[in-house]
């Protein structure tokens, strides 16, 4: 099975899919990492079936930056890479796509 790495939402989103290993890593990387300094971005790892060192380089591209990615319906393997790598702290996980803030109407906002 192949893998790979869709960009979306103007390049704040990134949607993985199948094994994201070192050949598809190879293969994205320079993609990427053009987009992580537009930051804050999601990475969608709900069609990931496989991941290796070379997919958890990816995640964690724009970690070295300062920027956190939010990693959207991370799957228990992935959860596991991350742990046993010590990469837990460096990426935020999120079960859903995080929405745009909506602004309080002024009559609800509290004094203070």
């Amino acid at each position: 099975m192949a893998g790979g790495v869709q960009i979306e939402d103007d390049a704040r989103r990134w949607v993985m899919w199948g094994e994201i290993d070192f050949s598809v890593a190879h293969a994205v990387k320079e993609r990427l990492a053009a987009t992580v300094a537009h930051g804050p971005w999601t990475i969608d790892l709900s069609r990931v079936t496989f991941m290796d060192s070379g997919g958890l380089h990816l995640v964690l591209l724009g970690a070295r930056r300062g920027h956190r990615p939010r990693l959207l319906r991370t799957p228990e393997h992935v959860l596991q890479l991350l742990e046993f790598s010590g990469a837990l702290d460096l990426v935020e996980l999120v079960e859903t796509a995080p929405e745009a803030p909506h602004p309080e109407p002024p009559h609800e906002r509290s004094a203070g």
